[in-house]
């Protein structure tokens, strides 16, 4: 801008003056500037281009001169912090001293002017690339093998076009894969590195000292490539001199990590190694090519493998449910709310004979105590007299939940007959109770966890207790009661030592009044009316004070979600499912997701799945939703994943179902 605003001076000046000025000389101390007016300046970017163009339309090249920083007069007013200096003998009005010299004496640039890179306009050169193409699209294909062959046919038709008259076998030989192999590789090689291609080959005509180099932003640069006899692109390792070793391993194949006949040939390796480990499957085609990030690769195949997603499906439980009523029920008679499961066989004397008992355990839902008896069998009529038998000694239950067992849906249908003769039996209080009778899903053992887990106790309590090697039916009644007593008499809640309570507390407070049923002895009554009065409403407030103690001590450890705390994905109909069944291996059959049951919360705990074998109610835990592309074809063939395919079948009534317990 100083140059420009020079040369606009000097053509005011000339305009307006009548002197007349025979020559004019530029002084100026920007080596670059004095190189853009030398040069050509409409190699430089239009900014300075135009302003070199306006200056040498009014000036000419040879006018401009060099001078330094330090004699340049104008800088007196600019750069140095005194000011200029204006004294009639001063610089700034008789200029550098220099001028009064000879003309060979005045000062030079230490460098030539000629040109510099400031500046400079970019400079697009066009580079002919020659790159290789093939009627085959290969995002047609989704199988190696399919491609290679249909590539080897594609060269076998040019072959026999160009040599009329030649006959050859329908199946293709091991030379004509081979070509077509090769050909695939220089295809896709061609398309993603033409530079790279281009400067290698122009590299094997010229020599070492002689070569170009790769760009600093190529993909390759580390990989030091060269091209072999076929004109393949490979690396150039270090281990060629290894003995006994193959030519692909001492110079692999370089294959471009995103392109879609890569992903090809990393799936042909997973297919033919079984969808083995991934890193077996890194291992081997290490053998043979080159592929950047080749583990994302290999993972990437496995995510979208149809096969694997199959065979490693998983199914993703909601999120842990609400505590049903039944079991936040305060102030309500103990067995009110009752879950029952069996447990054996256990083998008894029976005169010379062993017979198998089994175990029908009832669990309290709300105090957590529990009650068994011995059934002789699994058939419903035992069962209806094992809750016979309860109902008898611990009253009506308002709510009976228990798993699917074929003697509890039998006994399910019997009860509604049998409760009214049960309750003329028994006490006359629960003439009038009616009884309901709830079913968690098939299979799902943890929402009736309640119950459940109390079976382990029974068993540990039962194993604490001396006893012979073998019981008759008598002494293996007096085990399990006492394993009753044992089980009834745990602590509900963690006491510390320096509690203000005097005892733990257990749900023998609620049936005995006491952890161990230990009460004082029974005394005279003085006044009948005023004691029993009185006993009553001591009775009514130990059982108040023991509810209090329900509240505040027990339920709080119920709020706490111990796993399954993350939100997952529903399931809805029509999805492809399979049923995992963990008393079958390698046998878990696939259905449809045809109805939908949600929980308290909302979220979706049970399905009704349709399968080849009928229709089965399972919990969304033990279903495993399939990520299938289409109708289950894959790479044209139809595979099929478990037993069966997925019928039509009529839906059956639904029976009541209980929440997770």
């Amino acid at each position: 801008m100083a140059a420009v605003l020079g040369t606009r001076l000097l053509v005011f000046v000339r305009s307006n003056h009548s002197i007349r000025i025979n020559r004019v000389i530029y002084w100026s101390d920007s080596e670059v500037t004095l190189a853009w007016i030398r040069s050509e300046h409409r190699r430089y970017r239009p900014f300075v281009a135009c302003r070199v163009g306006e200056i040498l339309s009014s000036s000419n090249v040879n006018d401009w001169r060099y001078v330094p920083s330090k004699l340049n007069v104008s800088d007196e007013a600019t750069k140095w912090g005194n000011g200029p200096c204006l004294s009639a003998s001063g610089r700034w009005f008789n200029g550098p001293t220099f001028l009064q010299l000879p003309e060979e004496e005045w000062p030079m640039p230490k460098r030539s002017l000629a040109t510099t890179d400031e500046e400079l306009r970019a400079c697009h050169l066009h580079q002919e690339v020659l790159i290789l193409r093939t009627p085959i699209v290969y995002e047609r294909f989704s199988n190696w093998n399919r491609l290679l062959h249909a590539t080897a046919y594609v060269i076998r038709f040019g072959t026999f076009r160009n040599q009329k008259g030649t006959k050859g076998s329908i199946s293709l030989t091991h030379e004509e894969l081979k070509a077509a192999e090769i050909l695939l590789w220089k295809l896709i090689q061609s398309e993603v590195y033409p530079d790279e291609l281009t400067i290698l080959t122009k590299n094997k005509t010229v020599p070492i000292c002689e070569r170009l180099i790769l760009e600093k932003s190529s993909t390759l640069r580390m990989l030091t490539p060269m091209l072999d006899d076929e004109g393949v692109l490979r690396v150039d390792s270090r281990i060629s001199a290894a003995q006994g070793v193959a030519e692909d391993v001492k110079f692999p194949v370089i294959l471009p990590r995103k392109h879609h006949v890569t992903n090809l040939i990393v799936d042909n390796f997973h297919r033919k190694l079984l969808h083995g480990n991934s890193e077996t499957v890194v291992n081997e085609i290490r053998q043979r090519f080159y592929i950047a990030h080749l583990r994302t690769v290999v993972r990437g195949i496995e995510k979208r493998c149809q096969w694997c997603k199959v065979m490693k499906a998983k199914p993703s439980t909601p999120r842990m449910g609400p505590i049903p009523e039944a079991r936040l029920s305060p102030g309500v008679r103990p067995f009110t709310y009752i879950g029952i499961d069996y447990f054996g066989p256990i083998l008894v004397k029976v005169n010379r004979s062993a017979a198998k008992r089994w175990v029908c355990q009832i669990t309290c839902l709300t105090i957590r105590a529990v009650h068994v008896e011995v059934a002789y069998d699994l058939s419903t009529k035992s069962c209806i007299a094992c809750i016979r038998r309860f109902i008898c000694r611990r009253g009506s239950p308002k709510e009976i939940y228990s798993d699917n067992g074929r003697n509890f849906t039998g006994a399910e249908r019997i009860l509604q007959d049998q409760i009214e003769r049960i309750e003329q039996d028994a006490a006359t209080t629960f003439t009038n109770t009616e009884t309901k009778w709830l079913f968690i899903p098939p299979s799902c053992p943890h929402m009736g966890g309640s119950w459940e887990r109390m079976v382990r106790s029974i068993k540990n309590a039962m194993k604490s207790i001396p006893q012979d090697d073998k019981l008759d039916d008598e002494g293996l009644q007096t085990v399990l009661v006492e394993a009753e007593g044992i089980v009834n008499s745990r602590p509900l809640t963690y006491l510390p030592l320096d509690s203000a309570e005097r005892e733990a507390f257990t749900p023998n407070h609620f049936i005995l009044g006491s952890s161990s049923g230990v009460v004082q002895p029974i005394t005279k009554l003085k006044d009948s009316a005023n004691e029993l009065n009185a006993s009553w409403n001591l009775v009514q407030k130990r059982i108040d004070h023991f509810w209090r103690r329900w509240v505040r001590e027990y339920l709080p450890t119920l709020t706490k979600r111990t796993k399954w705390v993350e939100e997952t994905k529903p399931v809805q109909p029509g999805d492809l499912v399979i049923v995992i069944d963990d008393s079958r291996r390698n046998g878990w059959i696939r259905g449809r997701i045809v109805e939908v049951t949600p929980g308290s919360d909302g979220r979706i705990r049970q399905a009704l799945v349709q399968t080849s074998s009928g229709l089965f109610r399972r919990p969304v835990s033990k279903l495993a939703v399939l990520a299938v592309d289409g109708l289950g074809e894959i790479d044209g063939s139809i595979h099929s994943h478990g037993e069966g395919n997925v019928g039509t079948i009529t839906a059956p009534a639904t029976r009541p179902t209980a929440p997770s317990l």
